[in-house]
């Protein structure tokens, strides 16, 4: 008898442990979502410039650079600076292939571009939609303080998209997703991190995409922020 008493006392404080050290989940939902709609607004503030790398089979390809800000419209304006460079295409019936391929290639990388673009920054109304439907799955990184909350079916059937949280300094941390381009075969996946301005603005500073059946990563950064810039 006070084997079971005392088992299922520890089973109770396991139990208690746990609750306490998860967060509410409603509440951390709430705070990523007002993070991201303040954040949306206040980098409309800024100008900054975005740099892309692209690498396929680990060797760099291509880099773009671009000085982006808002409009008085409140549109995103991208406009290239002279900081762009391009791999040299071989002649010949070599450079004919590789031109050919390289095309085929600039199209799955316009693809990919696009589909980051999609996921950020994440909709609040989605992410509110899948966690009402009790969809929303949370694991802990540091008991009490940092957390990972998943939400499947974000955009696409069987997608996932993940967003890490530091809930004592009521911050994002990163974020990862795991999609695909055409089809579920065709699987990307993608990693973000967030840093902060003085302000308290967040921004994805890194966006890494990885496309293993292409052996392709892209590599999108974002720095050089000045306020009064923007709008």
């Amino acid at each position: 008898m006070k084997k079971a008493n005392l088992l299922l006392a520890t089973m109770l404080l396991a139990l208690s442990v746990a609750s306490f050290a998860q967060p509410d989940m409603k509440e951390t939902v709430a705070m990523i979502k007002t993070n991201l709609l303040q954040s949306k607004e206040k980098v409309k503030q800024y100008a900054w410039i975005e740099t892309t790398k692209t690498y396929i089979k680990g060797e760099l390809k291509s880099t773009k650079q671009n000085q982006c800000y808002y409009s008085v419209d409140g549109q995103l304006t991208k406009v290239a600076t002279g900081a762009s460079e391009q791999a040299k295409t071989p002649g010949g019936l070599r450079g004919k292939i590789a031109a050919g391929k390289k095309e085929e290639m600039a199209d799955y990388i316009a693809k990919a571009v696009e589909k980051i673009k999609a996921y950020l920054p994440p909709a609040g109304e989605k992410i509110q939609q899948i966690y009402g439907a009790g969809k929303v799955s949370i694991q802990i990184l540091e008991p009490n303080k940092k957390f990972k909350l998943s939400f499947p079916d974000y955009m696409l059937q069987g997608d996932v998209l993940a967003i890490s949280v530091d809930k004592t300094a009521q911050k994002l941390m990163a974020l990862n997703v795991s999609t695909y381009i055409d089809k579920p075969e065709d699987k990307v996946v993608f990693d973000v991190t967030y840093k902060d301005l003085p302000d308290g603005t967040q921004y994805p500073v890194t966006t890494s995409l990885v496309a293993a059946a292409k052996d392709l990563k892209i590599v999108i950064e974002q720095s050089g922020f000045k306020k009064g810039a923007g709008l």
